[in-house]
């Protein structure tokens, strides 16, 4: 079986990570063939990717209300011609768009649900005042009409995630949807696991983008609490993103930058889950959460807001606490008592890797295969 991954490009994200780890696992299968299409020159994740079948194309597709679209096919329709694929998997909208404006005959095509995507949201009053969704909502018709052609099948990554495809998707698509959780490459992050991870001090990680959405200001409020309760704790924040520069400024302006280190991205972000005890998750919208899975796979119990999609992940007292108000105590309340408690701490750290194992990429792309094959 050959199987065509499409992609806008490589950038530091949970798409574009399970993308790679997926490739490379479908290559080690006998008989199965992947290559990832990246529709972008950027790659910040080159370091993984030096082992699978990586090609950019230059084509587009820009549909306009008002004017012409503008679609250039040419070196997406050539991949396509020369690899042969019998499933087209595509992840993220960009991705979407490009890869439905032309349905091949004898191609089952897959949509990867990453998120709740906005540009499928049903119309609304709003839609008519805002200039933004009637473009996101004359985008939805056009692909839905492809969609249909196509016959085509979503993967939901979270049941938060499949409740929002069945709510925008018609009909006759609804039974093309399936839950199917995101996965890591265990082995990869179980590598530096320590079920007795050293206490010494309160060692705090967290992992994301520099976005709005991650809420890392959260954390300037959690360490003040933690700081107002005498407790030795770090917190390292690793990322970039737009919001980067007024965290820094937040923590220098509240005469934190002792607790705090933020090295933005970096390569190596295994050794940083191996010298962490906690992982703290602050986002307030979580589609599903690749890097809880892979805090758990080092041992690391989570203590995670409740961001929607990461309600499939944490169970309370079993792999870490689910938090469901933005209250910096409610958080300090649990990072303190498993700073006191080493029984339960233990207790958690290995529940945290017996759930993590669940979600290897190796049983993950035995489903999908099976999905494929199923089409």
């Amino acid at each position: 079986m050959k199987i065509l991954y499409v992609i806008p490009g490589l950038k530091k994200g949970g798409a574009e990570r399970i993308a790679i780890d997926i490739c490379r696992e479908i290559s080690l299968r006998k008989g199965h063939q992947c290559l990832l299409l990246v529709l972008s020159n950027e790659n910040e994740y080159r370091q993984l990717t030096t082992d699978i079948a990586i090609q950019q194309i230059n084509s587009t597709v820009q549909l306009s209300l008002l004017r012409k679209n503008k679609i250039d096919l040419q070196e997406f329709d050539s991949v396509v011609n020369e690899f042969k694929p019998n499933i087209i998997h595509s992840h993220l909208f960009a991705a979407e768009i490009l890869s439905r404006e032309k349905i091949f005959p004898h191609i089952k095509y897959f949509t990867h649900c990453h998120d709740n995507m906005s540009q499928l949201r049903n119309f609304s009053t709003q839609t008519f005042f805002q200039k933004k969704l009637l473009i996101e909502f004359y985008e939805k018709q056009h692909l839905l009409k492809n969609y249909l052609k196509s016959n085509n099948k979503f993967i939901a990554i979270s049941e938060h995630t499949k409740k929002y495809f069945e709510r925008v998707l018609p009909a006759q698509l609804q039974k093309n949807i399936f839950l199917l959780h995101n996965a890591i490459a265990f082995k990869q992050f179980n590598a530096v696991n320590e079920l007795q991870k050293p206490f010494d001090k309160i060692r705090i990680l967290n992992v994301g983008s520099f976005v709005p959405k991650k809420n890392q200001k959260l954390f300037i409020a959690i360490a003040e609490e933690l700081r107002s309760r005498h407790l030795d704790f770090e917190i390292t924040l690793l990322g970039n993103g737009p919001i980067y520069a007024e965290i820094k400024k937040l923590t220098e302006s509240k005469k934190l930058e002792q607790f705090f280190s933020m090295p933005g991205n970096v390569a190596d972000v295994e050794n940083y889950y191996a010298r962490a005890n906690l992982y703290i998750h602050t986002a307030t919208y979580e589609p599903f959460g690749l890097v809880l899975l892979e805090a758990m796979a080092t041992g690391l119990p989570v203590i995670s807001l409740n961001g929607g999609g990461n309600q499939d992940l944490i169970n309370d007292n079993e792999n870490g606490f689910m938090i469901h108000d933005q209250n910096p105590k409610f958080f300090a309340d649990k990072v303190e008592l498993l700073f006191h408690n080493r029984n339960l701490f233990s207790k958690l750290s290995t529940g945290a890797v017996e759930f993590a194992k669940k979600f290897d990429i190796a049983n993950y792309v035995d489903q999908l295969l099976m999905l494929y094959a199923k089409a």
